[in-house]
């Protein structure tokens, strides 16, 4: 693919990464010189099912124009290939971001203004009936302008859908699921439907994806890995609320209310993203300025927080078509047993690691495949 010129216009220059189903290249335009990203995807092997879910994120990115998401520039494909020209972002995903500089997340007016251009942009594709079902810091792109100032492009649509409510139950990655996702009994909702496959709602969805993030954007770390009772972090958030004030204590009070409105287990009961919007910017500190109380007792959560289920990793549906079919940007390819423990009234246990020593609570592996790859 080296140096072949897209459709007259778009020279391949450079490989920048590859995924399961393609090849992400750097590209220039040959009339304007202007550097793009070019994403090739690959047509082979797929069945007429998973084109049609190959073309409708297609569809989607192309419908879609708002300053904090990203832009596709053209689209063209041969017998074989589809190729995007998109934008080109210099400064990688929010993931490698936060792992790379964690000190600039002290300065809580980039975090306002990145999460801030995030829910500007989610709430573009809401308002357009449009929900991502993926959203996490490496589904996050940055861009950098002359003045150093950074620019938030929300990517990745590969799990978009136009359908509010959907029955593609473990859509996105584990992490930044929603308990609806979760085949449990105790997830704190006593008005949870009784009948199965009951649809969720997918705006919802992504308001509880959008809380998590922003936990992660300012710490580094998720709060639990995934929302089922199985997860101990989890199973004490459903008993009180405010262990987030343990588990994270320089946030706010202001934030604190915010975040426990945002990651309500009742999904009916979330805010809208422009209703959070609105909330987020009104917030005059995200984090406390002064030491947390220390008559608190530090939380120990166990390293060992897998659980007897079948994880989905970024971007695997789970629906029931009898395939795993996924998101055509970031195809990437855990277990215990239920652990009684309260994190607050249980002693400190030598089995347990506390949670500045607790690698397992981060948000991801670095090692990882993000979409922009």
């Amino acid at each position: 693919m080296l140096d072949r010129i897209i459709d007259g216009n778009y020279q391949l220059l450079e490989e920048l990464g590859r995924g399961s189903y393609g090849c992400l290249f750097l590209g220039q335009s040959l009339d304007t010189n202007q550097y793009v990203a070019v994403k090739v995807l690959s047509k082979a092997g797929l069945d007429t099912n998973q084109r049609t879910l190959q073309q409708l994120e297609i569809d989607i990115q192309s419908s879609l124009h708002h300053p904090y998401l990203l832009s596709i520039h053209q689209t063209t494909q041969d017998e074989d290939h589809i190729f995007m020209v998109m934008e080109l972002c210099d400064q990688g995903d929010l993931f490698d971001f936060v792992i790379r500089d964690p000190l600039k997340l002290c300065d809580q007016s980039l975090v306002k203004t990145l999460f801030g251009q995030i829910l500007q942009a989610i709430e573009h594709m809401h308002s357009n009936h449009v929900y991502h079902r993926d959203i996490k810091l490496e589904n996050i792109l940055l861009k950098c302008d002359d003045d150093d100032q950074y620019t938030c492009k929300v990517a990745d649509f590969g799990l978009a859908t136009r359908e509010r409510l959907s029955l593609e139950f473990g859509c996105g990655s584990t992490t930044y699921l929603g308990p609806e996702h979760f085949d449990d009994e105790d997830n704190g909702d006593d008005e949870k439907e009784a009948e199965e496959f009951v649809p969720y709602d997918a705006a919802a969805s992504d308001c509880w994806s959008l809380g998590i993030l922003l936990i992660a954007l300012m710490f580094g770390r998720n709060p639990w890995e995934e929302a089922t009772t199985m997860d101990p972090s989890y199973a004490e958030y459903i008993r009180d609320p405010l262990m987030l004030a343990h588990l994270f204590p320089t946030l706010s009070n202001g934030c604190l209310d915010f975040l426990i409105s945002v990651l309500d287990v009742r999904p009916q009961d979330r805010p809208s993203v422009s209703a959070m919007r609105a909330a987020f910017m009104a917030l005059e500190n995200l984090f406390e300025e002064e030491e947390f109380d220390d008559d608190l007792a530090p939380i120990t959560i166990p390293t060992a927080l897998k659980t007897q289920k079948a994880s989905f990793d970024s971007a695997i549906f789970s629906g029931g078509a009898g395939y795993a079919s996924g998101s055509w940007s970031d195809m990437v390819d855990e277990e215990s047993e239920p652990l009684d423990y309260d994190p607050f009234e249980s002693p400190l246990a030598s089995s347990c690691t506390s949670l500045e020593e607790d690698t397992d609570m981060f948000v991801h592996s670095q090692e990882k495949e993000s979409w922009w790859l």
